[in-house]
């Protein structure tokens, strides 16, 4: 949905006193909300007195409720969003800390960086259009390389091999999902001890009573961690 420009206007400085300031977001809420209200109605192809039969009311009861002007009781809201199919979102804000109230699993408000809405402004997308598309690459990315390293995993290659032997009980797809997740840290030395520690957390049984000492054990581990390294880091360039 295309908004109106009234941000532009509201966030015009008129006043430092906080009435004035918690009414201008009174009225920057009532904008959008009944302006998304009306829009909603017009896309199911109905009119306020169409809707106001459904909701059991007056059409003057449906136009109040579009108006911007008009005081909005919660529950007459959620009414008429729910007629229409649709839902309310909300979100505290207080700092950097975002809190969603609105119950609704399949949609997630985040907080947007700056960066991001320039990023968009650059793009010529409005911000959710640029997010989405970011996200949906994102996880396109993430499918691919999990894919890679399964594969990798999966293969005749002689550190692969090493590695299965050090399965335990997990499986190749969560190997690979926890290696994933390393292959992001930006220091060398923490990719190889995570990676390490997660050959070590997989020791097949009876691994541990080859006769070896642990310090031995520990020395195998970073060179077999440090040669998986070795192999995924080309696959992780492809990925980045």
């Amino acid at each position: 949905m295309k908004k109106p420009n009234f941000q532009a206007w509201l966030q015009q400085k008129v006043s430092d006193d906080s009435e004035v300031i918690l009414a201008g977001k009174l009225e920057y809420l009532r904008l959008y909300l009944t302006d998304a209200m009306r829009e909603i109605r017009k896309k199911a192809g109905l009119t306020q007195t169409q809707l106001a039969k459904k909701l059991g009311v007056k059409q003057a009861a449906v136009s109040k409720l579009e108006s911007a002007l008009k005081e909005h009781e919660l529950e007459s809201v959620l009414h008429y969003l729910h007629t229409l199919g649709a839902d309310l979102l909300v979100a505290v804000k207080q700092g950097d800390e975002l809190y969603q109230a609105s119950d609704n699993e399949g949609s997630l408000l985040v907080d947007v960086p700056d960066v991001v809405a320039q990023k968009a402004l650059a793009a010529n997308m409005s911000v959710r259009e640029y997010v989405r598309i970011a996200v949906e690459k994102f996880s396109g990315e993430h499918d691919g390389l999990r894919k890679a390293l399964v594969k990798l995993l999966e293969s005749d290659n002689s550190v692969a091999v090493k590695v299965r032997a050090r399965l335990g009980s997990r499986t190749i797809q969560e190997i690979a999902a926890e290696l994933e997740k390393y292959l992001s840290l930006s220091e060398e030395e923490d990719r190889l001890f995570s990676v390490k520690n997660v050959l070590a957390a997989n020791v097949a049984v009876g691994e541990s009573n080859r006769g070896t000492s642990d310090e031995i054990d520990e020395i195998e581990l970073l060179d077999l961690a440090e040669e998986l390294l070795e192999k995924l880091a080309e696959m992780f360039d492809n990925y980045k």
